[in-house]
């Protein structure tokens, strides 16, 4: 009877062990998800359960933080999680940060939405600060969900406030709608149209500006999601457009349509034949380019290729060959629609794209280049600012890059 007692008890262990496995596998599932993270490569069996069980751990003792090196001063992922979601784990594609300070700080605008996905990660700025002394970079929330017109009025009275605090111009770096709103202070047909005097003063208060991801021509996600709404199918758009699949958090009424109409193709063409650049200013753009599953073909490689390059047709994509972006499960849905825009010619163009913005939209001013991320990766978002296992793109470091490529050009 003992004898079978002790056999019962040893297979029940057994079971037990090999399930714990399984479910620890799924806590790390579900932390990846959870941080924007790719997990559908994702193969516990790669490695020993004490070391699935240290990751699991440092998720939940660090938040997203924990998918990089415990024992060292990088943003590295962490090898062992490498290892277990099969990602190359490459080194960064972007160029190395300088030491030089700019002459006037980085200002970090808001996107379309209050929440913090569409917002810039808190550590971005913070490593800038770190990098070039406190001062460097500061973070500006413009109201979410409104016109450009009422959020461009409302960034204006933070730059103005910051230009009185710190006395020097300011080097806008404009995530999403955001752009739009950074060209329309600064713009002589923007908000102080007609008015030269308050125009001089916003022309004497910023330096340049950055665009990231901006929909300078529209985005034909704005048309679907205007449609998916009068059609009540909306839902899987709404929880792209509010980064969570928990769209309630979108404003009701009609501060949403009005919102989105701004960002159609079409409300692109007239916007851009009267916000157009002030004389002197130097403006310059970046655009994410990310893939379902990190997937991609011959002709999407081609298609990259094509319009991540400079008018004179030399290239700009910061990328480690083979190294592509896996795309946030969110974009999945806004995808197809991401890649369609307007051209610099009014036409309308097919082009690879961050899930909602696509590269052809996003070229402003100097193109500078495409970086392998998607919407939400392109300011360390959602929840993670580690380096991507699929991609190598580190937030915090490119930022300090754009801050020290300034600096370069006494900016």
């Amino acid at each position: 009877m003992k004898r079978h007692a002790s056999l019962a008890f040893l297979a029940a262990s057994i079971v037990a062990a090999c399930n714990g496995q399984p479910d620890t596998c799924a806590e790390l599932r579900a932390d990846l998800k959870k941080c924007g993270l790719s997990a559908t490569s994702l193969d516990c069996s790669r490695v020993d359960r004490s070391s699935l069980e240290a990751m699991v751990s440092r998720f939940s003792e660090h938040g997203c933080d924990g998918a990089g090196q415990s024992d060292a001063k990088t943003d590295a992922v962490d090898p062992r999680l490498c290892k277990a979601a099969g990602w190359s784990c490459p080194e960064p594609p972007t160029p190395d940060p300088g030491p030089q300070r700019p002459a006037s700080p980085l200002v970090f605008v808001s996107g379309i939405d209050e929440s913090a996905v569409f917002d810039w990660n808190p550590r971005i700025a913070a490593s800038l600060n770190a990098s070039f002394g406190e001062g460097a970079a500061f973070h500006v929330k413009v109201r979410g969900w409104s016109t450009t017109p009422d959020r461009a009025a409302d960034l204006w009275d933070s730059l103005a406030s910051l230009h009185a605090q710190t006395g020097t111009k300011l080097n806008l770096v404009c995530y999403a709608v955001a752009g739009l709103d950074c060209r329309y202070v600064a713009s002589p047909h923007g908000l102080f149209a007609g008015d030269e005097k308050s125009h001089r003063e916003a022309l004497d208060t910023i330096a340049s500006i950055t665009t990231i991801a901006t929909p300078h021509r529209g985005t034909r996600v704005a048309d679907a999601a205007l449609a998916a709404l009068e059609s009540g199918t909306a839902q899987d758009l709404l929880s792209a457009l509010a980064g969570s699949s928990d769209a309630s958090a979108l404003p009701s009424g009609g501060s949403l349509q009005r919102t989105l109409l701004g960002l159609t193709m079409d409300a692109s063409l007239p916007f851009n034949a009267t916000i157009d650049d002030a004389d002197g200013l130097y403006f310059q753009s970046f655009a994410g380019v990310s893939h379902i599953l990190g997937k991609s073909s011959a002709q999407s490689e081609m298609s990259i290729r094509k319009h991540c390059s400079a008018a004179d047709g030399s290239p700009r994509l910061f990328q480690t060959e083979g190294a592509n972006d896996g795309m946030n499960e969110l974009l999945w849905v806004t995808a197809p629609w991401a890649s369609t825009s307007r051209a610099a010619d009014g036409t309308v163009v097919a082009s690879p794209s961050d899930g909602m913005v696509s590269v052809a939209s996003a070229k402003w001013g100097e193109f500078r280049g495409c970086i392998p991320a998607d919407h939400y990766d392109v300011i360390g978002q959602i929840g993670h600012a580690t380096r991507d296992g699929q991609s190598g793109f580190d937030a915090p470091r490119f930022y300090r890059w754009v801050a020290s490529d300034l600096a370069a050009r006494g900016l």
